[in-house]
């Protein structure tokens, strides 16, 4: 029997990361089917599956689950479809690899988790910034130093150009996610602060997180979605040295990727696609990782590593952010 797969949701997001990563990993992997994707839009949906290869298409996801039986789905909807659509298809019984943020509120990530409990379903959010090469690189060194014991302190900042929707904690919950990541223990308590700049809108503002995680390991992130520049840069000082990583984000530049300082010294420099051994951006990016290591989970039978419940403080924070509330504490 082929291991089939079907999207939902064939937007910009399907279309540019996933889809792509898809087709590699069914060309890549015997046995494995593109075999449906669905979107309210048919010839949106029409369109990827051509582009992609796909079997079917549908504009109905109870029609394509039904027809199709999948063993993954992929789900790539507007967030504030994401709890009512994921617990519909955990309910049936069909594994989910989904698009962050798992819930918009600590309410939605728990009753998404708890659906996943009873129905025993196998779920990954798809955080891509944990499957970058890039990053895998970096935490395969921070390892072999010890773990995150070693660190001191992380600092994230995420510059985007002209992003002027009324709420960027969506987008900014990348970041919480990947700096808990990095530390490797839940936040204990972030402060909050706010700079409101009206003339881009009544809305818009840069966000300012400062905060320790239950490790010890002090945080610092800032959200600039109105800068010059679409980058993300991460600084993770430790006693072993200094790991300056430059995300090689979708449009931005990579840089130099991976910088390493020792002594004062510059010991090692890699860019994002000498790591991936890629310049293709779902890549680079960590598309194509998340999708294959959740897809090997299933087929395998193993629990993936990152589901919707571990996603829990991450919705919290983001949340915080999104009610412009000054502090969280765990």
């Amino acid at each position: 029997m082929s291991f089939k797969i079907c999207v939902v949701g064939c937007g910009g997001i399907a279309t540019e990361q996933h889809g792509p990563a898809i087709k590699l990993y069914m060309e890549t992997n015997p046995g494995v089917e593109f075999a449906g994707c669905c979107d309210p839009d048919e010839a949106r949906a029409r369109a990827f599956k051509e582009k992609f290869g796909v079997t079917d298409y549908f504009t109905c996801m109870d029609t394509m689950l039904e027809t199709i039986k999948p063993q993954a789905v992929c789900l790539m909807a507007p967030e504030a479809l994401t709890d009512k659509l994921s617990r519909s298809i955990m309910s049936k019984g069909y594994p989910l690899i989904l698009e962050k943020p798992p819930g918009l509120t600590r309410e939605e990530n728990i009753r998404m988790a708890d659906c996943a409990k009873a129905s025993n379903i196998p779920n990954l959010v798809a955080f891509n910034r944990r499957y970058m090469p890039l990053v895998a690189k970096a935490m395969r060194m921070i390892d072999s130093w010890g773990g995150p014991g070693c660190i001191m302190d992380i600092q994230y900042r995420m510059m985007r150009v002209a992003r002027r929707e009324a709420d960027f904690s969506t987008t900014a919950i990348h970041g919480i996610d990947l700096v808990k990541y990095i530390a490797g223990a839940p936040y204990k308590y972030v402060n909050m602060k706010y700079n409101d700049l009206p003339k881009y809108g009544e809305t818009i503002a840069n966000y300012h997180l400062y905060g320790e995680t239950e490790n010890g390991i002090i945080v610092h992130l800032d959200f600039l979605p109105m800068s010059g520049s679409k980058t993300e840069r991460v600084e993770i000082n430790t006693h072993r040295g200094h790991i300056s990583l430059h995300l090689p984000i979708g449009g931005g530049p990579d840089e130099k990727g991976l910088l390493v300082y020792a002594n004062g010294k510059e010991t090692h420099t890699q860019s994002g696609v000498e790591i991936a051994g890629s310049g293709a951006g779902f890549v680079l990016n960590g598309f194509y990782h998340e999708n294959a290591v959740f897809f090997d989970d299933v087929r395998a039978g193993r629990k993936p590593a990152g589901d919707i419940a571990t996603g829990l403080q991450a919705v919290e924070i983001a949340d915080c952010v999104s009610k412009r509330l000054s502090e969280y504490r765990a």
